[in-house]
């Protein structure tokens, strides 16, 4: 294959682990349409030129631990907020869902500094940066399956099979986007990882309320996966809601809290 085609099978590569975090080297290959050598090699270049990082029987982005870390550092005062502010959507007793995430992890963070409340607590995630913080704070129960780098969260088929023998309070719920949408098809929250929004959108159906857990910034960004319709939700806590996000909620019967 000349060096054009090659170059273009690998940025399809890179794009494919961006997607799914990380992936078996059989599914790479099946994806692609290449044989097994030709998916080893080319993860080979990319792991040379420092791209992806080699595992067992597959690859990840070398890049997802890092994204990951910077997510963090952003809006840490927003997203502490919020916390706060979703903090008291929460009541004694409760079995909550706390997605995964960085802002989850400031909602764990809150929990963690709020233990009267926390320890009268179910907690269910999938979560592993969210499970770490909460362990030894509550009665806390981690959902299995396939680590996704990205998110630091547990997704797939095993996932998704456990989240349904469960029912849930609230679901406190992060997005990638908060998408305006068209006038006829309306708002959605969005993830950029399909699996991960499937796994939300399961959640949701066993919840007795799903709160959304996002910054003003998500709102009126195109993303990739919807997984529900502002209508779904109960409540968007928030750092600072826009005037025609704030609109756009009130019209769908949603509560915005808004730390302060």
């Amino acid at each position: 294959m000349t060096a054009p085609f090659a170059e273009e099978r690998l940025k399809r590569m890179l794009d494919l682990l961006a997607l799914h975090g990380s992936m078996r080297t059989t599914a790479i290959t099946e994806a692609l349409g290449v044989s097994g050598a030709t998916t080893r090699r080319d993860l080979d270049t990319l792991a040379a030129r420092g791209l992806v990082r080699k595992l067992h029987g597959g690859a990840t982005l070398a890049s997802q631990d890092q994204h990951y870390r910077d997510r963090q550092m952003l809006n840490q005062a927003g997203k502490a907020r919020l916390a706060q502010a979703a903090l008291a959507l929460i009541q004694p007793g409760q079995t909550i869902y706390l997605d995964a995430g960085t802002t989850a992890l400031h909602l764990a963070q809150a929990l963690r500094r709020s233990s009267a409340l926390t320890r009268t607590l179910r907690v269910v995630t999938h979560g592993i940066d969210v499970a770490y913080e909460l362990n030894g704070e509550c009665a806390l129960h981690v959902i299995g399956g396939e680590v996704y780098g990205s998110t630091y969260s547990i997704t797939g088929p095993d996932a998704l099979e456990s989240i349904v023998r469960y029912q849930y309070d609230s679901f406190f719920v992060g997005c990638t986007s908060i998408d305006a949408g068209s006038a006829s098809q309306g708002a959605g929250l969005t993830n950029s990882n399909l699996v991960e929004a499937q796994q939300k959108t399961a959640i949701m159906r066993r919840a007795r309320q799903s709160v959304l857990i996002a910054d003003g910034s998500k709102w009126g960004r195109t993303g990739f996966a919807t997984f529900a319709r502002l209508s779904d939700l109960s409540a968007w806590a928030t750092d600072d809601a826009p005037p025609d996000a704030r609109a756009a909620f009130a019209a769908a019967g949603v509560r915005v809290v808004q730390g302060s």
